[in-house]
């Protein structure tokens, strides 16, 4: 005769198997950040996210922000409650905060002010109170710079007229392209020139020779990939500026 297991010994298995097929630590609070970095522009405020998962208060732990290298000094430091920044980086200071409100709620987040090219590195948020095998998570923080695209006539050259475009104040170091009113890629009078000045901005120039169309618009096109920024400017160049 077929027999059962009694009900306790069945309440047993039951909650075996649901242990063994569970990811091991998954019911563990977890530090958490994004997938993918932060982009910003310089002098933006921007915030850094990171979260405890699932959502617990964070008021009573320790927050640290550090960024990974950083050889002294911290970035921002919660500490018994509190905002303690005595030890913080002097490139940090009155320009870091947490949401203080939403530590009850496991937002563990930064916010930082007015952010600058040098901003552009990994940070670790780290609850050394966590009792986790996770208590920590790194957020990298891209910054870009732009700048407007500036377009002259720079003279003529067989039966077409000359253009320049020129546009400085970028970074990372950004792509430069020409293009017709139908957002056709003209070919320019040889690569792009480059310079990169003592802050360590990016300036490019670049020529291209057309010849008169139905329209006389062309785009000077300046974009960074990186940062996912692009700037352009059109020109209308008057008929009779062309020859013939």
């Amino acid at each position: 005769m077929k027999t059962f297991p009694t009900s306790a010994v069945w309440c047993l298995w039951i909650l075996f198997i649901s242990v063994s097929s569970s990811p091991t630590g998954s019911s563990e609070v977890q530090v958490v950040g994004p997938a993918d970095p932060v982009v910003a522009l310089a002098g933006d405020d921007i915030i850094l996210p990171c979260f405890l998962k699932p959502s617990v208060s964070a008021e009573n732990m320790t927050v640290e922000w550090t960024r990974l290298n950083l050889t002294r000094g911290n970035v921002h430091l919660y500490l018994d409650s509190r905002d303690s920044n005595e030890d913080q980086h002097p490139s940090y200071r009155g320009r870091t905060s947490l949401f203080n409100e939403e530590l009850k709620n496991g937002n563990v987040s930064l916010k930082l002010t007015n952010v600058t090219l040098s901003d552009a590195v990994s940070y670790r948020c780290f609850i050394p109170t966590l009792t986790s095998q996770v208590n920590e998570t790194t957020v990298q923080l891209l910054v870009g710079a732009v700048s407007q695209p500036v377009i002259s006539i720079d003279g003529t050259k067989d039966w077409g007229v000359v253009l320049k475009c020129e546009s400085g104040g970028w970074f990372p170091e950004p792509k430069m392209e020409w293009l017709d009113s139908s957002g056709t890629i003209l070919p320019a009078d040889g690569p792009p020139e480059r310079h990169r000045d003592s802050e360590g901005l990016y300036a490019v120039r670049r020529h291209v020779t057309v010849n008169q169309t139905d329209t006389n618009r062309f785009t000077c096109r300046v974009q960074q990939q990186e940062i996912n920024h692009m700037k352009e400017t059109e020109i209308h160049v008057p008929g009779e500026v062309f020859i013939g």
